[in-house]
C-alpha cells in the first residue's frame, strides 16, 4: 500500500471555543421554545388578529346563521350535474338568494361591542359585493353561455379571499364563500 500524501489537504479546523458552543446551544434552545410557544394555545390567547371578533356569543350566532344558509344551498342540484349554462344559471341565482337572505339576517344583528359591529359591517359589505358578482354571473350564464365567474378585486385581493380570511380568523367555517359556482 502506498502512503497517503496529506500535504495537499487543508488542515482540520480546531475545536470551537466555549463561547461559540454556548451561543449555538442557546440559539437552538430559543428557536425550539419560540416555535413551541407559537403553536401553543397560550399564544392564541395572547395574540389576536386585527379582524378577530371579541364576542364568542356573536361568533356562535353568526356561524349558526351561515350554517343554515349552507344547508339550503347543499339541497340544490350540484353545478357539475348541469348539462348547460342555462340549466346552471337558475341554481346559481337560487343559491345567491339564500346567501342574500343570510346577509340581510346578519345585518339585523346588534353586536354589543362597537369594534365587533364595525368588523361585521365591513365583512357584510364585502358579502354585498360578492352577491352582486354572483348575480352578474347568473345573468352571464343565461346570456353568454358557459362563462368564468368574475370576482371583484380590491387592492389586488379578490373579495372572496378577504371574506374567507375573516371567516377563518373567527372560526366561522360555514361562513366561507360556498364553492358552488
Amino acid at each position: 500500500m502506498t502512503e497517503l500524501d496529506t500535504s495537499r489537504f487543508e488542515p482540520m479546523p480546531q475545536r470551537t471555543g466555549p463561547i461559540t458552543r454556548v451561543l449555538a446551544t442557546s440559539f437552538v434552545v430559543l428557536a425550539i421554545a419560540f416555535w413551541a410557544f407559537a403553536f401553543s394555545p397560550w399564544a392564541r390567547d395572547i395574540f389576536t388578529a386585527p379582524d378577530q371578533l371579541e364576542s364568542e356569543a356573536l361568533v356562535d350566532d353568526v356561524e349558526n346563521r351561515c350554517a343554515a344558509a349552507r344547508g339550503q344551498i347543499a339541497e340544490l342540484p350540484a353545478a357539475s350535474l348541469a348539462t348547460s349554462a342555462a340549466e346552471r344559471a337558475p341554481v346559481v341565482a337560487e343559491a345567491t338568494s339564500h346567501l342574500a337572505a343570510m346577509v340581510a339576517d346578519l345585518r339585523l344583528m346588534d353586536p354589543v361591542n362597537s369594534d365587533d359591529a364595525r368588523l361585521l359591517g365591513l365583512w357584510l359589505d364585502d358579502w354585498n359585493i360578492y352577491l352582486t358578482d354572483r348575480d352578474a354571473h347568473a345573468d352571464r350564464l343565461l346570456n353568454e353561455g358557459d362563462v368564468r365567474f368574475l370576482n371583484t378585486e380590491d387592492n389586488g385581493i379578490f373579495i372572496h379571499e378577504r371574506m374567507d380570511g375573516f371567516a377563518r380568523v373567527n372560526n366561522l367555517d360555514s361562513c366561507e364563500t360556498p364553492g358552488d359556482i
